[in-house]
């Protein structure tokens, strides 16, 4: 009798760590999940990207390699890291940071993706201040910030 129990017990248990494994993945659809209490703000970069005759470029990759604030440098990359440009050459690139920090410094990378590139790769570093976020309501969410960033390519000659 007390082998069955153990085994009834044991079964269960098996039974309840799977079920509550697999509810607790189907909860993290998220890529991060906030905890509650976390400050967070929003920061966004747009711009155009052109030639040096002033044509829009189409297709060009915008990388954001990394992001520094008040903890120093991310080490992972953000889930959001690129994006190309339109047909007009207009790009958006946004990013949520959690915890509140007094600066925030994106360093965003254009480059050709093309086999071939045509023109030649360029950094820019877009940094906000505390004073540039707008909207906060008063509890968490520190509020918005948004600067235009133009760049234009200079053509890689042969």
């Amino acid at each position: 009798m007390k082998k069955l129990n153990r085994k009834l017990i044991r079964g269960t248990n098996w039974a309840l760590a799977g079920i509550l494994s697999l509810l607790g993945f189907s909860g993290c659809n998220e890529i991060f999940q906030m905890e509650y209490g976390s400050p967070n703000a929003d920061f966004k970069v747009t711009g155009y990207v052109t030639d040096e005759q002033g044509r829009p470029l189409s297709g060009v990759r915008i990388v954001a390699p990394n992001v520094d604030g008040k903890w120093g440098k991310q080490d992972y990359p953000s889930p959001h890291d690129t994006t190309y440009t339109g047909p007009d050459g207009k790009y958006t690139y946004r990013y949520n940071s959690v915890g509140a920090s007094d600066s925030l410094y994106i360093k965003l990378r254009y480059e050709d993706p093309t086999a071939r590139p045509a023109y030649k790769s360029d950094s820019v570093t877009v940094g906000f201040a505390k004073g540039d976020l707008k909207g906060d309501d008063r509890g968490w969410y520190l509020g918005a910030a948004e600067k235009e960033v133009n760049v234009t390519l200079k053509r890689k000659y042969k």
